[in-house]
């Protein structure tokens, strides 16, 4: 078996820490022959050094970071899947969305970027410190021409998400997808990368087969991951729209829903 989370809103908690029940849960759930993956929009590099503070790293086989724009598999420190915009594919997103009406900033594996003829929102500093990257301003047309952008993010005020997000999906060519990430992002990548698409490429490292993985989550972007897995679990705290689209629904983060739903589960 595979047990696939989310992180934020998921496998944390508001205060960002793995609660007790939780990381007992986990333990088990390894000790009995499982196999454990982190499918999160955060760079992967964020994701390693949360699960080393939180102790728990020792647990995981893989990290899908940029909601599975890169994979990592844990014991060997390898980046075993990569998938990012080229120059031209920012440049296409850029012409068709007009990326200027909007708050957005870039990540590449190392850093965010932000064009430095608009104002940094206050959602894109709260990330840079969050994920612990440094945040470089830079000439738009400078950002648009690299080649080590995983994906594009866009900040607004949690009443405006769901209407930006549908927005963009109507202007965006067919080739890329907008989907929200959290209360107040929605990032944009290349259309056939999601974390459904993580959870198929871990399949496939796994020598094991769909029905054999739970998913957990809490937002739109956990969705793809409730469709690629044998059983879709959305968090308590999760939206109603995630949680009509999965099998089940636990308690919330912080109530440890995931803790809960591995001791039904056995």
């Amino acid at each position: 078996m595979l047990l696939v989370t989310d992180l934020d809103g998921t496998l944390l908690t508001s205060r960002k820490i793995i609660g007790p029940r939780t990381r007992q849960a986990l333990a088990d759930y390894r000790q009995r022959g499982g196999q454990l993956a982190a499918c999160s929009a955060r760079p992967v590099s964020s994701m390693m050094q949360l699960l080393q503070e939180q102790g728990v790293d020792t647990l995981f086989s893989w990290c899908a970071g940029f909601n599975g724009g890169q994979i990592l598999a844990m014991a060997q420190q390898r980046i075993i899947h990569s998938a990012g915009l080229s120059s031209q594919q920012l440049q296409d997103i850029d012409r068709h969305s007009v990326l200027s009406r909007y708050s957005h900033h870039f990540f590449s594996a190392g850093a965010i970027y932000c064009r430095d003829d608009y104002p940094v929102a206050r959602w894109t500093r709260y990330e840079a410190r969050l994920f612990d990257l440094p945040l470089i301003t830079a000439p738009s047309e400078n950002i648009v021409n690299r080649n080590d952008i995983y994906k594009i993010t866009l900040v607004a005020d949690s009443s405006k998400i769901d209407s930006l997000d549908a927005q963009l999906n109507i202007i965006l060519p067919v080739d890329y997808r907008a989907t929200v990430t959290g209360a107040h992002y929605i990032d944009i990548q290349r259309a056939e990368i999601n974390k459904g698409y993580a959870i198929k490429t871990l399949i496939e490292q796994a020598g094991i087969c769909a029905a054999q993985v739970i998913a957990f989550g809490d937002q739109q972007n956990d969705v793809s991951m409730f469709t690629a897995a044998g059983v879709g679990i959305a968090m308590g705290n999760a939206p109603a729209s995630v949680k009509k689209q999965a099998d089940y629904v636990t308690a919330s983060n912080d109530d440890e829903g995931i803790a809960d739903a591995l001791k039904w589960l056995r």
